[in-house]
């Protein structure tokens, strides 16, 4: 048991990051730059321009051509939007198939780290106390998990399949993009 709690505590904390993970700047000019959390370069940022990294390059993108910033993920909105928001730029809304995958995702999250603090912590006391070494990790995570999911916007049953779909849809459709992107950017080094 020690050792699905450590295990659920490690994969939990691992996420692999989507296209719908990106930040996407939609630029005046009809330009989509969609660019990563760690492309992103803040420390390397101006007042006037937002620089990212791609490819070993660093590219610069002056504020006041970009026309408004568009998240997909509320997890980038929330490690990004404060710094986004100092260049005065029109950050849109997030779709409520956005918001209501996300929250319901940490709840869920939360929720399972709930099941393992509650084992760890049923073992330590009644099994061997060497458990309450690890009993903390799933307690700490389903405490600060439950924090962050928005129970307004979490759904079930039918309606979280709803959202599921419209997600892996959503995810599609940018992976699409992205390829479709990075076959005209070779066609166009090629000619």
């Amino acid at each position: 048991m020690p050792i699905a709690v450590i295990t659920q505590a490690i994969v939990s904390a691992i996420s692999i990051p989507t296209e719908a993970d990106n930040i996407n700047l939609h630029m005046k000019n009809g330009d989509l730059i969609s660019i990563t959390k760690a492309e992103l370069k803040q420390k390397k940022s101006t007042p006037t321009e937002i620089v990212y990294k791609r490819k070993k390059k660093y590219h610069k993108i002056p504020a006041h051509e970009i026309d408004y910033v568009r998240y997909e993920s509320l997890d980038t909105y929330d490690k990004t939007a404060d710094f986004i928001e100092e260049y005065n730029l029109m950050i849109q809304e997030l779709d409520g198939h956005v918001l209501e995958y996300y929250n319901t995702k940490r709840y869920k999250k939360s929720r399972t780290s709930q099941t393992f603090a509650v084992s760890g912590w049923t073992l330590a006391v009644t099994v061997n106390p060497l458990f309450c070494a690890v009993a903390p990790i799933p307690t700490t995570q389903a405490i600060l998990t439950m924090k962050t999911a928005d129970k307004t916007h979490v759904v079930s049953g039918k309606d979280w399949k709803a959202v599921k779909k419209a997600q892996k849809a959503k995810i599609k459709q940018l992976k699409e993009k992205v390829k479709m992107d990075k076959e005209m950017e070779m066609l166009a080094q090629k000619g």
